[in-house]
């Protein structure tokens, strides 16, 4: 369900895909609020997140279709990772729940890591977890997406910045974070960022309504982690203001939040999947385990 104020709104997602000629489109589809479904059609337009100086939001809307690009049913094509982040961050222990259940101390201010742009696979795309290690774990959460450029922002302007949401999972290797102290290789491999194929797309100071948002996870359909959004110990505007005032967002650039309790150890052939419920339609990842 869509809160009050978003059920009048036009929802626009956003995509990519590779065409049966090995073409790569960004592609636009509406919604009159679900997320789109495999029959949902689409069309080719310009990448909305090209110009860093640019709105995303504004050029998703209202650019024109590409005549040569792309348009149809999204069956009749492949899906790929919605953008090409400059950077994909990551929130450590925003929940205290998670915090507690691994048994580590709540943060004082975010815990903030890098995960490599090749982590990211779209929904749909299996993932061959490494071997040779005890415990792997999913992590559902809900993913900003960035939309103009955020440098030295405020947390009261952070709304202006984001482009729109999507779902990630930030498979993460026990065994390297206990070992590395550093987090790079632990979240770090190929696969290890599944996320929707579809960026909900938000205009420039939607705010949020994180209480009435949450993030679930399932492994092989039995429920795993559902918890408010609401709960982060540093919501979304303060995350804005602490990593924009170190460096400089870009379009297109990717935030996951932080994962609530309930993470479960995954395994080759499981399959996992993350989706949310409330005030926010976000397409659902999908994750197949090799």
């Amino acid at each position: 369900m869509e809160s009050a104020s978003s059920q009048h709104m036009e929802h626009i997602w956003v995509a990519r895909l590779r065409d049966r000629q090995g073409r790569s489109w960004s592609v636009r589809t509406t919604t009159g609020g679900d997320a789109p479904g495999p029959d949902a059609l689409v069309e080719a337009i310009p990448d909305p997140f090209a110009d860093p100086a640019g709105d995303p939001w504004e050029l998703a809307r209202s650019a024109t279709r590409l005549a040569e690009g792309y348009c149809g049913r999204l069956d009749g094509a492949e899906l790929e990772v919605p953008l090409r982040p400059s950077k994909v961050l990551g929130v450590g222990r925003n929940y205290r729940a998670h915090a507690a259940e691994l048994g580590n101390e709540v943060p004082s201010s975010p815990l903030l890591f890098f995960k490599p742009p090749s982590c990211l696979v779209p929904s749909g795309a299996s993932v061959e977890l490494p071997r040779g290690y005890e415990r792997i774990d999913l992590e559902g959460e809900l993913v900003v997406v960035i939309g103009r450029r955020a440098r030295r922002v405020a947390a009261a302007d952070a709304w202006q910045h984001i482009a729109g949401y999507a779902l990630g999972n930030d498979i993460s290797c026990r065994d390297l974070q206990r070992t590395d102290k550093q987090w790079t290789r632990a979240k770090g491999f190929d696969g290890f960022g599944p996320m929707s194929a579809f960026i909900r797309m938000t205009p420039p100071g939607w705010e949020l309504d994180a209480a009435g948002c949450r993030v679930r996870s399932f492994l092989d359909d039995a429920p795993c982690q559902d918890a408010s959004v609401g709960a982060m110990i540093f919501p979304i505007p303060e995350l804005i203001a602490v990593i924009s005032a170190c460096m400089t967002l870009n379009p297109g650039d990717l935030i996951f939040t932080g994962t609530p309790e309930g993470v479960a150890p995954i395994a080759p052939g499981q399959v996992v999947r993350i989706a949310a419920a409330g005030s926010l339609a976000l397409a659902p990842v999908l994750t197949p385990l090799t």
